[in-house]
């Protein structure tokens, strides 16, 4: 049951979860299930304000407008249903980006691992028959009793804006109060099982098992959040950003049982002056609470209504607590922004993308896959073959990395329109990728075929232009020694052992041209009338199949 507890604190309080307000409307109206970004409804002379999503447990409202354009970490899949209990609430079913679903990733796998875990412990303690019949008790008398979901409710900000509260409920101490007094002190289930409950709760927590005994809830509660605290250090989300605000809410005593806490962007200040507890009647006068907007970073504030030596937190902070949803469309564009180095011979510009979502082509833009890699051919070239996936109007699957085509460096000209759900659909495509910026050595990968590959500083080959050939091809090429680590949201090869002689592919289209993605150096010989030569300036008397250039301009022969 302890164990429960603490774990629940942990997860409730991550990534996005905080608390309720009274400023709705009778009746909530349901959002579209779709792709958003979420922007904090604070103005900012700096204009940070959109949630970006930098890692699995990594998030802060730090982006501008300008930047979310082109940042995938921005668009966040959110679907919601109204509330079964309150129909002025949303309960969020999927908050997803990046990968990382906070509700169907963390939090529901999380409860129902240590619901299970509670169950087989009570089995182990109490026995088959007891046990079983004590944790339904517990699920009856104290799990469904709280409120683990992640909630949203709408609210009009100062200027007059739709926005929302982010909200969840700490889990209230009065049902394990309850249950312990029913089934530990009265023995509802005789003195043997209550003697066994009260041995289990001191296994966990002496002074756990004297709260209890003392029937305070609050007490009790004081206990969980020492076992909270401690979880929290030996977790593998220690030193996240999440985890730091809910030590330092921990340490302040501002993490309380029962209480609902507002997901803000910037902090709270607690001010105290002459001692004296707030007076509404002369708050700068009095210890009071100021809004801290200094960083743009989440923080919590509560709905307290007890503590009143600082007085309320939400009134405070105002719009700082209050989130607009905006729909990633035509106007709140995604789009790519390829780097002016990375232009080919035909003018058109190149990068590589990899998502969790799936995109229709909006832009004059191509999507290419690399279906494999060929072995040198006689002038010393090793290859990439390109096969193209998709151009405007299609759709390209979710966690598919391509190659992408462009005709300018302007995100407004190379739309991506997410759709659809993140089902990963299968491939040959060789290409591999990541979300997050993650260091070499160490990392293991998919390609679009599903094959696991530990990605080394030897095996992997990244998209660039190969300066140091006269042609000056793009493709995918072996790193510098000094590269430790490969961004994320890019597409990049790596190699089997056999294939990793290779310091670099070329592309290599189905036409078996080149010509479009290279700078080629046009030789006296290439401009004599009716004469052909292939890509390395060579005269060919007998041209077959491939790519020459014939009076100074590119002939496919197919």
């Amino acid at each position: 049951m302890v164990k429960h507890l603490h774990s629940v604190l942990t997860l409730v309080l991550g990534f996005f979860s905080v608390a309720a307000s009274a400023q709705a409307p009778a009746t909530v109206t349901k959002p579209d299930d779709g792709y958003y970004r979420i922007v904090n409804a604070r103005q900012r002379t700096d204009g940070k304000q959109y949630v970006y999503v930098t890692g699995k447990i990594a998030a802060q409202p730090n982006a501008t407008k300008a930047d979310a354009t082109t940042l995938p970490g921005t668009i966040i899949h959110l679907e919601t249903t109204v509330n079964g209990s309150n129909s002025e609430w949303l309960d969020v079913k999927k908050l997803r980006s990046q990968g990382v679903d906070v509700i169907n990733g963390y939090l529901n796998p999380a409860i129902a691992q240590v619901n299970e875990a509670l169950k087989n412990r009570l089995k182990a303690q109490l026995g088959q028959f007891e046990g079983t019949a004590a944790y339904y008790a517990i699920e009856a008398g104290v799990i469904g009793k709280w409120d683990l979901d992640m909630h949203m409710q709408p609210v009009t900000t100062p200027d007059g804006r739709s926005a929302y509260y982010a909200f969840a409920t700490v889990p209230s101490m009065q049902p394990v109060v309850d249950f312990y007094d029913k089934f530990a002190i009265r023995a509802r289930l005789g003195a043997g099982i209550a003697g066994q409950i009260k041995a289990a709760v001191r296994g966990v927590s002496n002074d756990l098992y004297l709260a209890l005994e003392t029937n305070n809830p609050d007490k009790v509660w004081d206990e969980v959040l020492k076992l909270a605290l401690a979880k929290i250090e030996s977790s593998p989300y220690a030193g996240t950003d999440i985890a730091n605000v809910v030590k330092r809410y921990i340490n302040a005593d501002r993490i309380n049982q029962g209480q609902t806490y507002y997901l803000m962007s910037g902090g709270l200040k607690k001010i105290t002056v002459a001692n004296k507890a707030y007076d509404p009647a002369n708050p700068t006068g009095t210890s009071h609470n100021e809004y801290d907007g200094a960083l743009p970073k989440f923080d919590f504030v509560n709905n307290n209504t007890t503590d009143q030596w600082f007085g309320a937190e939400l009134p405070v902070v105002e719009d700082a607590a209050m989130w607009i949803l905006e729909k990633v469309d035509d106007t709140n564009y995604f789009g790519v922004k390829p780097s002016t180095n990375m232009k080919g011979r035909d003018g058109k510009y190149y990068t590589t993308l990899y998502v969790d979502f799936p995109f229709q082509i909006k832009g004059d833009v191509k999507a290419y896959t690399i279906e494999g890699v060929e072995a040198k051919n006689a002038d010393g070239y090793y290859f990439a073959k390109v096969k193209k996936l998709a151009q405007q109007g299609d759709v390209v699957p979710a966690q598919t990395a391509v190659v992408l085509e462009c005709n300018s460096t302007n995100p407004a000209d190379n739309q991506l329109l997410p759709q659809g759900d993140e089902k990963f659909n299968p491939s040959n495509n060789r290409l591999c990728g990541t979300f997050f910026g993650e260091a070499i050595n160490g990392l293991t990968v998919k390609d679009g075929a599903g094959n696991d590959y530990n990605v080394m500083h030897d095996n992997i080959r990244a998209f660039n232009i190969n300066t140091a050939d006269s042609r000056n091809p793009i493709g995918f090429y072996k790193l510098n020694n000094t590269v430790t680590t490969i961004p994320g949201n890019k597409a990049f090869l790596v190699l089997t052992n056999a294939e990793a002689q290779a310091k670099g592919f070329v592309l290599e289209f189905e036409d078996g041209g080149t010509t479009g993605i290279e700078t080629i150096e046009n030789s006296r010989h290439s401009t004599e009338d009716g004469v052909y030569y292939d890509l390395q300036g060579r005269r060919v008397e007998n041209p077959t199949r491939g790519v020459y250039i014939v009076n100074g301009k590119k002939v496919v022969i197919k």
